[in-house]
């Protein structure tokens, strides 16, 4: 049975309080590159050299997924409470009906993929309408993440820093609250920035980045692989953007950093002429937890979005929080109560659901029971019994929890929460969604399948009644 859970929707969004907060002041730098516009400009990355040569590990045993009496048995010992049941009614579509729905989704790995939200354009937004996107976050080139990127090249040094998890990204977050930072000199970032249909759509954008203050960077910047033009950048310490433009739609963007730091926060893309039938920004990065939310300066963040406002925000975290063997549920609210109260002072009259995390299964060594068992007193069968049963709903007892918390929570900041777990049909159900034909859930019993993913944005959009009007 699938459920929505209890929303508290007392107060109108407008009338949300929180602490001020004054977003810093970002001045583009302009940039104009006189360009061909050739229509067979190919992104070719620069062949890496060897790879340094380790030693082998050892062949991890084979596992398997559990067999269905093992599951059985293992929710028959430790029954799961029934959940809440729906009364939340669904996000509100924009009132302007001259645009579709302007869609953000912040999450980690599973929103990453793209294609839980690339299910959502295809249902929410007819099949020959416009979709528009206005971000491309740091994380791109990282694997997991799809994007507006059609291929990444890195060559030279560089870093990848998170807000989460590194103190320099939380102090100057990019929109996706991910840093690419160059280490040194000759650093080069290269990027395909044509749309699927390998068509070039973009004269205008701005390159996001930190600015030092104080010091010296200098750049180059090539479009179709032309002639670089350099530039070097305005020293002001804070939110730093270059507002680049060609005289014709450009395929391919490198930078190349010649001089001084370099902290790559992001593109920026101009509107689009015509209003979209939706708009969707995905700022989602493998290993990102709420606590990215937590420790990004507010002032900083917010300074790239001060012309970009979403009808409904997704926010999809909880999976790396329950992977954490120190998880607490008490530490956890605590955690999450202050990231929601940090997103609502950014974007106050968003409407926004949180998505928990889904099921998670264990998997098994190949048995070896048919040779040992015989061995076994009855009661070391037993004490093993137990032991295999705790182990193989372990991750799904946490996410259980960390869904009925993040409904709570929620709840506390008018937004509405659901859960991929529940909607998969509650504790243990990685196990017949791995089963499936085709599978719905991946070998790694933790992340789905493409077909899966799907599923869980088609259960969604009926959960919420989400049909374009």
């Amino acid at each position: 049975m699938r459920f929505l859970f209890l929303v508290l929707w007392g107060w109108s969004l407008l009338a949300w309080s929180a602490e001020p907060f004054t977003p810093l002041r970002l001045e583009p730098q302009p940039l104009q590159i006189r360009n061909a516009g050739a229509p067979d400009v190919a992104l070719v990355c620069p062949r890496k050299g060897p790879s340094s040569v380790r030693p082998l590990a050892p062949p991890p045993e084979p596992t398997q997924i559990p067999d269905e009496d093992e599951v059985a048995s293992a929710l028959q010992d430790a029954p799961v409470a029934i959940g809440l049941q729906p009364t939340r009614p669904a996000p509100a579509w924009p009132s302007n009906p001259a645009r579709g729905w302007r869609i953000a989704v912040w999450g980690d790995s599973h929103m990453a993929a793209a294609f839980f939200s690339d299910q959502l354009q295809r249902k929410l937004a007819p099949a020959d309408a416009p979709v528009s996107s206005r971000f491309v976050h740091a994380g791109v080139g990282h694997g997991g993440v799809r994007g507006l990127v059609r291929k990444t090249c890195l060559s030279g040094e560089w870093a990848r820093e998170m807000a989460y998890a590194h103190a320099d990204a939380a102090s100057a977050p990019g929109p996706g609250m991910t840093s690419l930072v160059a280490k040194r000199p000759g650093a080069t970032l290269a990027l395909d920035l044509r749309d699927s249909q390998g068509q070039a759509r973009h004269t205008r954008m701005q390159l996001l980045y930190h600015g030092e203050g104080g010091g010296y960077t200098q750049l180059a910047v090539s479009v179709d692989g032309e002639a670089e033009t350099l530039v070097s950048l305005d020293p002001q310490a804070g939110p730093g953007a270059l507002a680049l433009q060609t005289t014709a739609p450009l395929s391919t963007l490198k930078i190349r950093v010649v001089e001084g730091a370099f902290r790559f926060q992001g593109i920026k893309l101009s509107e689009t002429p015509a209003p979209a039938a939706l708009h969707m920004d995905l700022f989602a990065y493998p290993g990102a937890t709420a606590a990215g939310w937590v420790r990004s300066d507010l002032n900083y963040l917010a300074s790239w979005f001060t012309d970009q406002s979403y009808d409904l925000a997704l926010i999809a975290f909880g999976t790396n929080e329950g992977n954490d063997p120190r998880f607490n549920e008490t530490a956890y609210r605590d955690t999450l109560t202050r990231a929601l109260s940090q997103f609502r002072q950014v974007f106050p009259q968003t409407q926004c659901v949180l998505i928990g995390p889904g099921d998670r299964g264990v998997r098994v060594v190949k048995s070896k029971a048919a040779k040992t068992s015989k061995k076994q007193s009855p009661q070391s069968k037993r004490s093993a019994k137990a032991a295999s049963s705790a182990k193989l709903l372990k991750y799904a007892h946490i996410h259980a929890q960390i869904g009925q918390i993040q409904a709570e929570v929620a709840a506390l900041h008018a937004c509405s929460a659901w859960s991929m777990q529940t909607a998969m049909g509650g504790v243990g159900s990685a196990y017949p969604w791995a089963r499936k034909n085709p599978p719905l859930m991946a070998p790694d019993l933790l992340h789905f399948t493409p077909a899966g993913y799907r599923e869980l944005a088609n259960i969604f959009l009926a959960d919420f009644g989400l049909n374009p009007p």
